[in-house]
């Protein structure tokens, strides 16, 4: 029966973009709701005859708003800047000035957005540079352009204004507002702020925000003497450094706008330490400490945001050494183990060859000990798997007391049918009667098997070759060499003899020695290598004599 294809569904355009035109209204709403209470609430401090004020915040809320949501808002800053504009300075500025201060306002605010953009300002407020970026590009095109054009329509309007005082004195405005009003809009709507805001809990927020409120308010209402008041104005700077070092961003940026709205509030009604001054000067010094305040906020603020930065870093550099160190150490311990392994599983090959040909024979005397020589590589190989995991996990063997004999003995069993390959002889200057030592005999059983399988290796295919293997008491130490008269070590390679990895054999891999020096060492000993006159190389290691138990 044939199948019928089904219909493939596309996205609907039609509500992607109805869905676009809703979010794009509602922040609108938003920001010419918001645009206009700040100017309502800016023009309450307008000292001035001429109506100028010496807080603008509403600069500040359009550069935010821009800055995160887009150009597509400048239509609705230009309505918001309109409504204002129309309905504050309507009787001061001529319609064209208006104009000209709505396309100014645009103007800087688009500019201003393009430049954080341009220039990597983070919301975050995570370095040094974001809050320099907010203040520079903020002050010099946003507040600057709106400044300049605010200032020409009231020169125009007013011929007993001049252009250069009314400029600092928008300029002031406007900026200071900016200081109080962006970096908590920035901050809380900006890269997740919001939801960041309690991540070190809220009780610590709120106990700030109740000691910040209690105190501005007292100094503020009026009831205390300025003599008390001035000073007391200050308590705020330890709570809002204590919220940048302590709490997110938005946590800070918030204290300092509540401090400054009621500390400006206040002195806009005549209360608090700044009013007696008169107004238009008692608001330009709170300005002065408030803008003292913001800055020591958010610099404080980066400066933990970067503190955390480096620290992260540091950490996340620590966790990549330390991985890389495991690997490495991985890598040592599975080479480490194949190169250990090597030796007692030729000696199982060999021994089972053997063992099988015995067999045929029908030598079951000499196939006794075969078997025996098997099974003893069978458990070395074993211990040495069961040693590597002791290692691995970081546990020490158990050590017990050895006669030097009985160490150096099983080592030459195990490696007499290699040496009868070779055609190597031996000569064992082990005397009877040593002071026994106290070591993991399996650990310097693979400490003599390395050395004299490089011995081995060094004489080669020679008809002449010899090895020595000597134990000798050195005071408190049993030193045991082993020496060959094969072609010796080059000079170049003694330096670096014992590192990992460090071979110039072609199939060598570098590790012998390296994992001999360290088991030696662990015992308490030594391990050393030097060329012998005439040809050869002699290794010798120590090992420290057993302590007789002294209440025994």
């Amino acid at each position: 029966m044939p199948t019928v294809p089904l219909p493939q569904v596309r996205p609907s355009h039609r509500s992607e973009s109805a869905d676009s035109r809703i979010w794009l209204a509602s922040r609108s709403v938003m920001l010419i709701a918001l645009y206009y209470a700040v100017g309502l609430w800016g023009f309450v401090f307008t000292p001035d005859p001429h109506g100028i004020p010496l807080v603008w915040p509403a600069t500040g809320v359009g550069l935010a708003f821009v800055y995160l949501y887009g150009y597509r808002l400048l239509l609705a800053l230009g309505i918001a800047t309109l409504l204002v504009t129309w309905q504050f300075t309507a009787d001061m500025m001529p319609l064209a000035e208006a104009i000209g201060l709505v396309m100014a306002t645009l103007a800087g605010v688009g500019l201003g957005a393009w430049a954080l953009r341009q220039f990597g300002f983070s919301p975050r407020f995570e370095r040094l540079r974001d809050v320099a970026l907010l203040l520079v590009i903020g002050g010099l095109s946003a507040s600057g352009l709106a400044a300049t054009a605010g200032a020409w329509g009231m020169a125009v309007g007013m011929e007993d204004l001049r252009f250069t005082d009314t400029w600092w004195l928008c300029w002031m405005a406007d900026l200071m507002g900016l200081m109080l009003v962006a970096p908590v809009l920035i901050s809380w709507l900006g890269a997740g702020g919001g939801g960041r805001a309690f991540d070190t809990g809220f009780w610590r927020p709120a106990v700030l925000m109740g000691s910040l409120v209690v105190v501005t308010i007292l100094v503020y209402s009026g009831t205390l003497d300025t003599a008390l008041a001035m000073p007391l104005s200050y308590a705020v700077f330890p709570l809002v450094m204590l919220a940048a070092l302590r709490c997110p961003t938005p946590i800070t940026t918030t204290l300092m706008l509540v401090a400054g709205a009621i500390a400006l509030s206040g002195t806009g009604w005549g209360l608090g330490p700044f009013a007696d001054a008169g107004l238009e000067r008692s608001l330009l010094s709170l300005n002065a400490q408030l803008a003292l305040l913001v800055l020591t906020g958010l610099v404080l603020s980066a400066l933990r945001s970067e503190r955390e930065s480096a620290e992260a870093r540091a950490r996340q550099h620590l966790d990549e050494l330390s991985r890389a160190g495991r690997l490495s150490t991985l890598g040592e311990l599975s080479a480490g183990l194949a190169h250990e392994l090597n030796q007692p599983l030729c000696a199982l090959t060999s021994y089972a060859h053997a063992s099988r040909r015995l067999l045929e024979k029908g030598r079951l005397d000499d196939l006794r000990d075969a078997l025996a020589q098997l099974d003893s590589s069978a458990h070395r190989a074993a211990e040495t798997v069961r040693q590597m995991r002791a290692f691995a996990a970081g546990s020490a063997p158990e050590k017990i007391p050895f006669a030097p004999e009985e160490l150096i003995r099983p080592v030459l069993d195990l490696l007499r049918p290699e040496l009868k390959r070779c055609h190597v002889e031996m000569d064992i200057d082990v005397p009877r009667g040593l002071p026994m030592v106290l070591v993991a005999p399996v650990q310097i059983e693979q400490v003599l098997v390395n050395l004299l399988r490089n011995a081995m290796e060094a004489l080669g295919a020679r008809p002449d070759g010899r090895i020595r293997i000597e134990a000798q008491e050195l005071g408190s130490e049993l030193g045991i060499s082993v020496t060959d008269n094969g072609v010796g070590i080059p000079e170049e390679r003694l330096a670096t003899l014992f590192e990992p990895f460090a071979t110039w054999k072609s199939e060598g891999m570098g590790l012998g020695l390296s994992i001999s020096r360290s088991l030696v060492e662990a015992h308490g000993g030594r391990l050393t290598a030097e060329n012998v006159q005439g040809g050869g190389a002699r290794f010798r290691f120590t090992l420290p004599l057993e302590v007789p138990d002294a209440g025994a």
